[in-house]
């Protein structure tokens, strides 16, 4: 039965359902067009050339996820309409839309910048100071010092330290993640939340309704809340007399963050499940970074995950009362974690990967499961190894999603020419998102190089400057570039039929 539920849930189906729409459709044309041919073949004119006028209006939207529309309505008029209204159109918004949108808004009066921190960062790195001061202004993330930040290379390597830092609880335990799976992973996290729900700690979780439709038992929320902890899915997939809700299914909630006592927080690109930290074997060694951070920036991590309970629980959180009274010693480095929303017009996602690499002097490491680069992210990428400076991206050796990672291969070459570097991970698959400039600024965080994380999903990330974990991150970079395969030009030849193929894929990227 989930096998059967998973295939309904899947891209491949409603490609399928269009498809089916679209020859009902023409088989109905073909009877009726003797006798109202006409008017038909005016009304689907007028219905396509309005639909891509709304496409070409929508000046915000990247290209390539404009032009995939329009070959949709072009190809299949009436059904790639529908299916466009329902989930390519921003113009007619979800009321949830509009609350998140409020609540956000709510939340930018209260997240202020440090000018102290602000003078500090600038005279230490004034190349970076425009990056910082984008995320502080339109993605409400002030910059922090005094914030300690401790990298994991591997899961295996957070979740001891996580456990540790669980069982310290004393006040409240958030998590938000994307994908939780029962397991040694659950089972002792979920061991820990019921112990400290049972001492009086707020308990809370939430988890992706889609990201875990196939992980987790139908209404597994109510079986937490029957144990004490607070508990809810972003975005279930349920019925709803408001047809514009239904869009609201294609934005999952992509983030990782666990939040103790506003004190220790901790993100990165892990979920809950046993392939995380390698006691599973699904695609080779499963290679994921996450950190630790304990000091002020944690703040930021606590007001993403109230924003978002505040958005499915439908409460009102005076954030203010979560601002740490404790005070943190002196250290090293400057963090800024911020986050993304697919509900507003600001792209921050892809913005803060620009600014990297548009600063970046002598190089650049990235890390990446999926690539699947629109025309502004392949021209920062070669612009900058055209430039002089040494850009090298990891990918999977081993991939979750065959499709997927056909397309990322298919990027490869126009890349090499400029002088990109590009490695395959040889044991297994690398789910980390992670960029790295000059031995100065790092990025960690859930958001992949592609359409999805960049364009649609919720998202979050910290900007790492001047600290140890910056180093930390260099060193796992280059040892993984010795485990890694460098990808030649040659590895890149391919038939008529790849390179077919390989358009194809490009074309419907922005839907994968």
């Amino acid at each position: 039965m989930r096998r059967i539920l998973k295939f309904l849930m899947s891209r491949s189906f409603f490609f399928g359902v269009m498809i089916l729409l679209q020859i009902a459709l023409f088989v109905a044309l073909m009877v009726t067009f003797s006798r109202v041919g006409g008017v038909a073949y005016l009304l689907i004119t007028i219905v396509v050339v309005m639909v891509m006028m709304a496409v070409l209006e929508r000046t915000n939207t990247n290209p390539a996820y404009r032009i995939m529309w329009l070959l949709i309505v072009v190809t299949m008029p009436m059904s790639g309409a529908l299916f466009y209204l329902l989930w390519g159109s921003h113009g007619i918004k979800p009321k949830k839309a509009e609350d998140f949108l409020r609540i956000e808004h709510r939340v930018s009066k209260i997240m202020r910048q440090d000018e102290a921190v602000t003078r500090a960062f600038g005279s230490q790195y004034p190349e970076y100071r425009p990056h910082m001061e984008y995320l502080a202004r339109n993605a409400a993330a002030p910059l922090y010092q005094s914030t300690q930040v401790e990298y994991y290379p591997f899961g295996q390597d957070f979740f001891p330290r996580f456990l540790e830092k669980l069982k310290a609880a004393r006040h409240y335990i958030f998590m938000e993640y994307f994908i939780v799976q029962d397991g040694e992973m659950w089972g002792r996290t979920l061991e820990i939340l019921r112990q400290k729900a049972k001492e009086g700690v707020d308990v809370r979780v939430l988890y992706d309704g889609f990201g875990c439709l196939f992980t987790l038992p139908p209404n597994y929320a109510e079986t937490l809340r029957a144990q004490g902890i607070q508990c809810f899915a972003v975005s279930p997939f349920r019925f709803s007399w408001h047809p514009s809700d239904y869009k609201l299914l294609n934005h999952r909630d992509h983030r990782k963050i666990t939040v103790i006592d506003g004190e220790v927080g901790f993100t990165g690109g892990m979920n809950f499940a046993d392939e995380y930290i390698n006691r599973k074997k699904r695609f080779g060694v499963w290679k994921d970074t996450g950190f630790m951070l304990q000091g002020p920036a944690v703040f930021s991590l606590t007001v993403t995950f109230l924003k978002m309970w505040d958005y499915v629980a439908e409460t009102r959180t005076q954030y203010l009362d979560y601002l740490p009274e404790s005070a943190y010693p002196a250290s090293e480095g400057f963090v800024q974690p911020y986050c993304d929303s697919p509900l507003d017009s600001e792209n921050v996602a892809e913005n803060a990967y620009f600014n990297v690499l548009r600063h970046a002097q002598h190089y650049v490491y990235l890390m990446t499961p999926y690539l699947i680069l629109d025309n502004e992210m392949t021209t920062e990428l070669c612009l900058s190894a055209k430039s002089g400076v040494d850009v090298r991206i990891i990918t999977p050796g081993i991939p979750d999603k065959p499709t997927v990672f056909q397309l990322t291969r298919s990027y490869y070459a126009s890349l090499l020419r400029a002088g990109v570097r590009i490695y395959e991970y040889t044991p297994g698959f690398v789910h980390a998102k992670s960029y790295l400039a000059d031995d100065a600024i790092g990025v960690v965080g859930t958001i992949n190089m592609d359409y999805r994380s960049l364009y649609l999903h919720f998202e979050c990330a910290t900007l790492m400057c001047g600290s140890s974990a910056v180093m930390d991150l260099k060193k796992d970079c280059l040892e993984t570039f010795e485990i890694s395969k460098e990808i030649r030009h040659e590895d890149c030849r391919r038939n008529f039929f790849g390179l077919l193929f390989d358009a194809f894929l490009r074309i419907v990227s922005p839907l994968l």
